[in-house]
């Protein structure tokens, strides 16, 4: 009997930077690594989020101030969330998941499962940027979160509580202080807290090339093409794509918001939701030091580098191919012109994109209950450019039979009924 060899050791399907982390990652374990994904760099949330790799984003979406919220959300009177009526169906299972965790407890769990996943983020970034020769895309200027009202900062004080309690370094600012730190805001802001251990990537799509590039220099496989369906076998795994049929040891499902229709086609269905966010460019005579977020007006500014930056609005719960609606990124273009002098748009139109985002706001890292040979890395939401090499890592551990550096139980599939 003839025993053929597979294409690869192992298939990643996904091109974002969780994919490419993982694919990376598995190379420096000395594994042969083939992967698929479109190509087009500018669709993936990879290439168009804040850049922040932040080490307080402990906190999943749904928390206790959801309910609160939650008539101005489902009215879409606020810039922050904005719910396309249309996609409910889809996007009901998420709904669900979402609300019943929207309480404290809930957030201290999630919080405690995230602490070690963020820890250790930058540190994993900054290895593979060095691989890659990417290292000058990373700053390490801290991140700062914005509040305009002493009751804002206030209400917030929970959030404080569990970052004090897993020793998230926190700087508290006031008035003053915060226009020290940053003078070019020319809004006034009651208070602040910066982050230091948090740090920025300057360009995120250009790392992502990076990424690439060192990825086919290292002998792995690009194939620039969907994935039809992936196929586990006793053997090995079939990856079906428009040019033919591929074949690996493992394969690992990286593929962000379009992971969860491939898992689908397994048998796995898990509540997904795709947020999806609206970025635009803008010149300015001065930029500041370091990403922001102004709580009150719901957007994030991040420095992009030869005096331009990169605004990003909140979350829009739509279907992934649902046409663009601009609403939320006009909203907060009006709010930043209050805090930074924003010259002329760098793009004639917002840039659109998908995070992939699960009901407990915790990634799927783990292997597929039915298919050991088939590994799942995907869920990220609003993390997944800050943990992706970290992600990464893990993988690589899981496809090698080795213990991942951090507990990851809590990121298992199994904890959605499948």
């Amino acid at each position: 009997m003839t025993i053929t060899r597979p294409d690869a050791d192992i298939a990643v399907i996904g091109g974002g930077i969780v994919g490419l982390s993982c694919a990376l990652q598995l190379t420096l374990c000395g594994r042969s690594v083939v992967l698929l994904d479109p190509g087009d760099t500018r669709r993936g949330a990879s290439f168009g989020n804040a850049g922040v790799i932040n080490r307080a984003s402990l906190f999943p979406v749904a928390g206790p101030g959801l309910w609160r919220n939650l008539a101005r959300y489902a009215c879409n009177r606020d810039s922050a969330v904005s719910l396309r009526y249309r996609a409910l169906p889809g996007v009901l299972p998420w709904i669900r998941g979402a609300l019943s965790r929207a309480h404290e407890a809930a957030w201290r769990e999630a919080s405690a499962a995230l602490d070690p996943l963020t820890a250790g983020a930058l540190a994993e970034h900054r290895a593979l940027a060095e691989l890659t020769g990417a290292a000058g895309l990373l700053s390490q200027r801290g991140y700062l979160k914005l509040y305009r009202t002493e009751a804002a900062f206030e209400a917030a004080s929970l959030e404080g509580e569990i970052l004090a309690h897993h020793r998230v370094e926190v700087v508290a600012l006031d008035e003053h202080e915060i226009a020290d730190l940053e003078p070019v805001l020319t809004r006034r802001f009651a208070r602040g807290l910066l982050f230091p251990e948090s740090g920025a990537v300057t360009r995120p799509g250009e790392l992502v090339e990076r990424y690439r590039g060192a990825l086919a220099g290292r002998g792995a496989l690009l194939l620039e093409s969907i994935c039809d369906r992936i196929e586990p076998g006793p053997d090995d795994v079939a990856i079906h794509w428009p040019g033919g049929v591929l074949h690996a040891s493992q394969v690992v499902l990286a593929a962000g918001a379009w992971s969860g229709p491939l898992a689908r086609k397994l048998g796995y269905r898990f509540p997904l939701a795709a947020e999806r966010g609206y970025h635009r460019h803008f010149r300015v005579g001065a930029s500041p030091s370091r990403p922001f977020h102004d709580t009150g007006g719901a957007y994030v500014v991040s420095p992009a580098g030869d005096g331009v930056v990169r605004l990003l609005s909140g979350i829009e719960i739509a279907a992934p191919g649902d046409p663009p609606n601009h609403r939320q990124i006009n909203a907060v273009t009006d709010e930043a012109r209050q805090t930074l002098k924003l010259g002329a748009p760098v793009e004639s139109e917002p840039w659109l994109g998908s995070r992939p985002s699960t009901p407990d706001g915790l990634p799927i890292i783990g292997r597929a209950p039915r298919h050991p040979n088939v590994i799942f890395a995907f869920g990220h939401g609003h993390i997944g450019l800050s943990t992706g090499p970290l992600t990464g890592r893990i993988v690589a551990d899981l496809a090698d039979q080795r213990r991942p550096p951090i507990p990851i139980e809590p990121f298992a599939p199994e904890r959605f009924r499948l």
